[in-house]
C-alpha cells in the first residue's frame, strides 16, 4: 500500500469487526517512533468505483469476498510518513466478509505485502495511545 507523495489519491478502506475487535495491520513511523494500526484497503483506480476498489483490495489482501458493505464516511487525510507528506481522500466502509474462516484466525499474511504485512484482530481496550489509520475509523471502534 505505497502513499503517493504528490498527488491526493483516493481510497476505501474496510472496518471489519469481530466480537469487540477490529482488522488492521501494524505499522511504524520510524522518524516519529510510532506504532500504529491501519485497516486493510487501498487506491480507488481511475474508473473505477470506490465500492468496486474495496472488494478487489480485500480481495487481493485476504483473498476474501465481501457480502456486505455499508458506507460509514467520507474523511480527507493530510500527513507525515516517515517524514514525507500525504494526502488522501478516505472512504470508510463497514464491512463483513462472506468466509467465517476469517473471524476464526488470529492472524494471517496479507497476499498483497510479500510476506511482509499481517493482518490481525485488535481490541480497541489494547490500544493504549496506538494511533489508528484512518483517523475517521475510531469514531466507530
Amino acid at each position: 500500500m505505497p502513499i503517493d507523495h504528490k498527488n491526493i489519491r483516493v481510497l476505501a478502506i474496510a472496518l471489519i469487526k469481530n466480537k469487540g475487535k477490529f482488522l488492521a495491520c501494524a505499522g511504524f513511523d520510524k522518524l516519529k517512533k510510532q506504532a500504529h494500526y491501519r485497516l486493510l484497503g487501498g487506491g480507488v483506480d481511475f474508473g473505477e468505483s470506490t465500492i468496486k476498489a474495496l472488494r478487489r483490495e480485500i480481495k487481493e489482501e485476504l483473498g476474501a469476498n465481501i457480502t456486505s458493505a455499508k458506507l460509514l464516511g467520507v474523511e480527507e487525510n493530510i500527513f507525515n510518513f516517515n517524514g514525507r507528506p500525504g494526502h488522501e481522500i478516505v472512504y470508510l466502509y463497514a464491512v463483513s466478509l462472506q468466509s467465517k474462516k476469517y473471524y476464526l484466525q488470529k492472524s494471517w499474511p496479507i497476499l498483497d505485502s510479500k510476506g511482509e504485512a499481517r493482518a490481525e484482530w485488535v481490541s480497541s481496550k489494547d490500544l493504549k495511545g496506538i494511533k489508528v489509520y484512518p483517523p475517521v475509523a475510531t469514531k466507530y471502534l
